[in-house]
């Protein structure tokens, strides 16, 4: 097979056509790492390991998912940014680490890596936050929260997994696109937020699904929306906001992504890979189990929902820093 490859690589340079570097041809040769730039135990995790689960079965060595949490992801993605271009350590990208990235750039720091130094490979799923409410409500519909938030500016409280976080900048995204306003309390986790909700402590959150659906199943809280442009075959009877008419949809994207630089055969391969892997039954079932829906995305895709989501959130962010510099 190294022969061969060796032959070939010849033949294309004698064509006058680029050589594939012999790395990239026997490619892989040894264990993948996927890194995860989270926690165990949450949805960014159970993604990567069922991606590293069959994608190891088409690449034919093991995907070893290790988990580098921090900094709201940038101390895993920056580990992947700095890793050596040969296609052995991939990342686990998403719309958190956007987040952080804006988030960096909004209060005139320095991020430890920019997007540049990134290549995004491929989506593999796409999320959207739910509208949860304490079981007592007296709201029944999208329509009831919206017209007492417009009647009482500032007097509901909602709650998020942390501030200016995953499951903030959805509410931010709603306030704005319905001209309402509601006291933001910021949880340590969106497991404390979601018991603050179900405990009646605040009147609405907006959460991922897979958290969710289980206290809904289990009468601790209900489901008012689903903030994307369509329902949830997990919950069907629960309206998006698009059929509602309210322009605030969210959609968080987690895909694979490599240090710039990394050969392009090698690049292709895995993309292949990904492609595969979000379209196989047992992932997109797995993911929907959990709420969430296997999207297949291209790098190119990606690139522009990156470019997109940025523009969003480094707006948001900018009003709401210039919220609370006025408050002091």
């Amino acid at each position: 097979m190294r022969f061969f490859a060796s032959i070939l690589a010849l033949a294309l340079v004698a064509a006058g056509a680029p050589a594939i570097p012999a790395a990239a041809a026997d490619y892989p040769a040894k264990p993948i790492t996927l890194i995860n730039p989270n926690a165990p135990g949450g949805g960014h995790d159970a993604v990567a390991r069922a991606f590293a689960s069959v994608a190891e079965k088409m690449l034919g060595q093991p995907v070893v998912v290790l988990n580098k949490a921090g900094a709201s992801t940038m101390l895993g993605m920056t580990a992947v940014a700095q890793a050596a271009p040969d296609g052995y350590t991939l990342g686990v990208d998403s719309t958190t680490t956007t987040n952080a990235l804006e988030w960096e750039l909004a209060n005139g720091r320095k991020p430890p890596l920019t997007r540049a130094e990134l290549v995004p490979i491929g989506g593999l799923t796409v999320n959207v936050p739910i509208v949860v409410i304490p079981a007592g409500s007296p709201w029944k519909t999208m329509a009831d929260m919206i017209a007492d938030l417009k009647a009482k500016p500032g007097f509901y409280a909602f709650c998020s997994g942390g501030l200016y976080g995953g499951t903030h900048l959805p509410v931010e995204v709603l306030l704005q696109a319905t001209g309402t306003k509601a006291r933001h309390v910021p949880h340590k986790g969106g497991g404390p937020c979601l018991t603050a909700v179900v405990g009646g402590h605040v009147h609405f959150a907006n959460q991922w699904p897979a958290s969710s659906i289980p206290l809904a199943q289990g009468g601790k809280l209900r489901i008012l929306a689903v903030q994307g442009d369509k329902r949830l075959k997990s919950i069907p009877d629960v309206p998006s906001m698009k059929e509602l008419g309210i322009d605030a949809q969210w959609i968080q994207w987690l895909g694979i992504s490599a240090t710039k630089k990394t050969p392009a055969p090698i690049l292709a391969r895995v993309r292949e890979v990904v492609k595969k892997v979000a379209e196989d039954d047992a992932f997109g079932k797995l993911l929907e189990s959990q709420g969430a829906e296997a999207r297949y995305l291209s790098g190119e895709e990606v690139a522009r929902f990156i470019k997109a989501e940025a523009d969003v959130v480094g707006k948001i962010y900018k009003v709401l820093l210039a919220e609370d510099k006025g408050k002091k």
